[in-house]
């Protein structure tokens, strides 16, 4: 197998996560790293024995010796520092969620195609046995004709740097300078980003949407700036509708069920993956991930004139392949099946393709908070035309001004 050498950009603590899963692909090594806070770069490569590393990562670009760069920043910066590692020549490998806005992902997608590398957004819950029976059922029918969808978390208190064990992040998750928006992009691309590659990317026509910021912070002098939960519901080529529920503070207590629903047929899951998987988060035997996370999926309807409601063990199932099919591994995880794209096993064609994915979940979203502020349905040339950029193209910072020069 041929080696793969990677640089990270940010070692904040999503990195940590990233760090566990390459740890599991023997063939890829990570030689460099980048970060603006000396102090955490200089604890971080202590940890992870990384002897090259740089407070300007575009230095760190200059090497030669770099097949591939994981960049692990805050959301508003991924759209800048992604295109500088793109223009250097390099494969780059996007945290989520790809950015804030569809004006700057689409700058993104652009600009690899342009640039002639490997691009890669990380979207963990494609990645589950929950998305892979999905998919094989309604490819094969079972749903019968799929006429609404629903993708819905509501969280009683999740925000973070602010309530209960969330409290450790930074408070940048709360800005829209840094962050954008909320919850409806950050762990919102693993559901509609799921939901949305089960139904095969159907053609938006548009969305009436609705944003929130009605739950305040119960910590002084901490303000929140991105919404607390948004709604929506989407309508797509065919007459297919998708109602939409994002929230990380809301007075609800439900166990978050979505669902895809046709004339024969539905599924419905929950406990997606939004951890980056077993090799991430694996906490049991073997890394398994404890039971109130293990992703889960339902089927009830009729076959064959049978009444059926049965549960489709998709974890299990998930633990059986990865004990006897050697093959699911190229599905298993997100890192791994980028590697497997980069050193060619995986086509442009065989693979699923995380920008494209993220890029129409971007133009959802956007559709959900150009609606709230015009009070009405907006559609998708309505969205396209609005969208603006959102990222942060200069950064000022306590170890100096980084001024990314913006590709448009």
């Amino acid at each position: 197998m041929k080696e793969i050498r990677i640089a990270v950009i940010g070692t904040g603590s999503i990195s940590h996560r990233h760090m566990k899963v390459w740890a599991h692909i023997p063939q890829v090594k990570v030689i460099a790293a980048a970060e603006i806070d000396e102090k955490r770069l200089r604890v971080w490569s202590e940890k992870y024995g990384i002897a090259d590393t740089y407070t300007d990562f575009r230095e760190m670009l200059k090497r030669d010796d770099i097949d591939a760069v994981d960049v692990c920043v805050h959301n508003n910066l991924h759209a800048p520092i992604c295109i500088a590692v793109m223009k250097a020549g390099l494969h780059c490998y996007c945290e989520k969620p790809m950015s804030a806005s569809y004006y700057d992902s689409k700058l993104m997608m652009d600009c690899a195609k342009t640039c002639g590398v490997k691009f890669a957004v990380q979207i963990s819950s494609l990645f589950s046995e929950q998305t892979r029976t999905g998919l094989r059922l309604i490819k094969d029918g079972i749903l019968g004709e799929i006429y609404h969808a629903r993708s819905v978390i509501a969280n009683y208190r999740r925000r973070p740097s602010i309530d209960g064990p969330f409290n450790g992040g930074t408070p940048d998750f709360m800005k829209t300078e840094m962050a954008g928006h909320g919850q409806s992009i950050d762990t919102g691309i693993y559901h509609l980003g799921q939901m949305l590659f089960l139904l095969g990317l159907p053609k938006l026509h548009g969305v009436f949407g609705k944003e929130y910021h009605k739950i305040p912070s119960p910590i002084r002098g901490r303000n929140i700036e991105v919404e607390d939960m948004c709604v929506g519901l989407a309508e797509f080529e065919g007459g297919l509708t998708l109602d939409i529920q994002e929230a990380n503070a809301c007075n609800v207590i439900q166990l978050p069920t979505s669902y895809i629903t046709g004339d024969k047929g539905a599924l419905s899951w929950w406990n997606i993956d939004e951890v980056g998987g077993d090799w991430s988060m694996g906490q049991g035997p073997g890394g398994y991930l404890p039971e109130n996370m293990q992703p889960g999926m339902r089927f009830t309807g009729e076959y064959h004139g049978i009444h059926i409601d049965c549960d489709l063990r998709t974890y299990y199932n998930q633990m059986q392949n990865r004990c006897y099919d050697s093959q699911v591994m190229v599905w298993y995880d997100n890192q791994m099946h980028w590697y497997k794209y980069l050193i060619g096993e995986l086509k442009e064609d065989e693979r699923y393709n995380t920008p494209e994915i993220a890029l129409n979940v971007s133009l959802l979203t956007d559709g959900i908070f150009l609606s709230s502020r015009e009070g009405r349905f907006v559609t998708t040339e309505e969205i396209k035309a609005q969208s603006k950029s959102l990222a942060m193209w200069k950064q000022e910072t306590p170890w100096g001004v980084f001024d990314y020069e913006a590709t448009y």
